[in-house]
């Protein structure tokens, strides 16, 4: 099976050399002069211009300003003067690679309430699908790394506040000195089939009316995803499910989990009827594609968003895009 997964179609080239030796307002003033002896020779050679980009801890991403909901949007660039400017003022700076056109990449963290001229504010959630592959790859990296210092301001060892180094890609503690790295969350999400080959949609009480998903869970302390794939769906609709096979894994940074995506069916000889545990899963129930397409059309449900893996493995059982929802809400939407 291969996904069409949007947020990991181009990752940037990592140059680590670069984040170890060059702050990123050294380079965004200097250019490539910036790549001093301690870069590789391969990192160099990378790197022939470099632009900045703007996010929030919240998950939005800066793009130039767009009305139409089905045209691509890209990442608006940031002059180097004001892009300076920010970094003077104390707003975090991150360099996230260089993508394959020779760009290095600077992200600024903005504060989630600021404004910038020309920039329109879109969720990389909701909006990460219409960005080219290269613009995505970077928004998930600064994103990721955005809303991991968001949220490790202060040391786990000894309390102390902690400051960024190595480009964003890790922090140290200004008392113990300790050196922490990002950190994602493994989590599983599983479209689960009967033996009619329909699939089970479930909805949370957390979600608005119309919306579902798949059964998704966080993986527990000792056990491995395929377990918790057991385990979630059995707590959370109390169906027992066999046949677990992976499918493909997508960063899902809101706020830093990684989503590891499964197949599964129900178990022969057990109970096909879905009973939700009432806390999380409100209702939930199988759909064919006949069933689902109606449903959507209708307004009766809205699907997951198109930059999520559950959409990607809900397309590859529907077998095309899936038809929208009157219910669904505008990607561009502000966050």
């Amino acid at each position: 099976m291969t996904l069409h997964l949007p947020l990991v179609r181009l990752t940037p080239r990592a140059l680590v050399s670069v984040r170890e030796n060059v702050s990123p307002r050294a380079l965004l003033e200097r250019g490539v002069k910036a790549l001093d002896a301690g870069v590789s020779q391969e990192d160099r050679a990378g790197v022939s211009s470099v632009r900045a980009v703007a996010v929030k801890p919240n998950g939005a991403i800066g793009v130039i300003p767009v009305r139409d909901a089905c045209a691509e949007i890209k990442l608006a660039p940031i002059s180097t003067p004001v892009a300076l400017s920010l970094i003077d003022e104390a707003t975090p700076a991150y360099f996230v690679g260089a993508t394959d056109d020779g760009v290095g990449q600077i992200v600024l963290c903005l504060d989630n309430d600021a404004e910038l001229p020309g920039v329109q504010w879109v969720h990389l959630r909701w909006g990460g699908h219409m960005l080219g592959a290269s613009d995505c790859g970077v928004a998930l990296a600064g994103v990721s790394l955005a809303t991991w210092h968001a949220s490790y301001r202060f040391c786990a060892r000894c309390g102390k506040p902690v400051r960024s180094i190595l480009s964003g890609w890790a922090t140290e503690c200004s008392g113990c000195g300790h050196v922490e790295y990002p950190r994602q969350d493994p989590a599983v999400i599983v479209r689960i089939h009967d033996d009619e080959d329909r699939v089970l949609l479930a909805h949370n009480t957390a979600w608005r009316t119309t919306m579902c998903s798949l059964i998704a869970g966080f993986v527990e302390a000792g056990e491995s995803p395929e377990h918790a794939v057991i385990r979630e769906v059995k707590e959370e609709v109390g169906l027992d499910v066999a046949s677990v096979e992976y499918q493909a894994t997508q960063p899902w940074p809101f706020p830093r989990s990684q989503m590891i995506g499964y197949t599964a069916r129900v178990a022969v000889g057990t109970p096909i009827v879905p009973i939700p545990d009432g806390e999380e899963i409100e209702w939930a129930r199988f759909f064919s594609r006949s069933e689902l397409r109606d449903a959507l059309h209708s307004g009766e449900v809205s699907a997951p968003g198109p930059t999520s893996i559950a959409y990607a493995l809900l397309v590859d059982w529907y077998g095309s895009d899936l038809p929208e929802s009157p219910s669904s809400l505008d990607p561009l939407r502000r966050p």
